[in-house]
């Protein structure tokens, strides 16, 4: 099932409080410097036991994270089953940004945020790339249209 209408219509809807405080983490995102995150464990104990290294994000991605489920932004569609998502984030043309709407654009956070919990990393992966930073960014533009 896919409810894209849904939200995109609660992000077209979001107070103008709300919606300041999405452009002042797209503000923060733009101007992040520095690395998004890091892996952590992977240490040896006494016993010998290896601990599962896992990655630990910037606390501005929570933030985006948690913004985006807290306004009901996050799509609900079978994104691992998306392949125009998985072709888009392959394309390396930077006009890719261009022609993105605002139900593409939430499902091509959607799918990277709903990633994340299966694949860890997955976030951190999108904003080092630059992608994610883009993507916001152009969700940002798409507001006034």
């Amino acid at each position: 099932m896919d409810i894209t209408r849904d939200s995109v219509k609660a992000f077209s809807e979001l107070s103008d409080e709300t919606w300041g405080q999405f452009v002042d983490i797209n503000n923060r995102v733009q101007s992040h410097e520095g690395s998004w995150g890091k892996t952590q464990g992977g240490e040896t104990d006494e016993n010998g036991v290896i601990q599962m290294p896992y990655w630990v994000s910037d606390p501005l991605i929570s933030q985006f994270v948690a913004f985006f489920y807290g306004n009901e932004l996050i799509v609900n569609f079978k994104w691992s089953e998306w392949d125009e998502g998985r072709d888009w984030y392959k394309n390396s043309d930077e006009s890719k940004y261009d022609a993105l709407d605002v139900p593409t654009t939430l499902k091509l956070l959607t799918a990277v945020i709903r990633n994340d919990r299966f694949s860890d990393g997955a976030l951190v992966g999108a904003f080092e790339s630059g992608d994610f930073p883009k993507i916001i960014n152009k969700l940002v533009e798409l507001r006034g249209k």
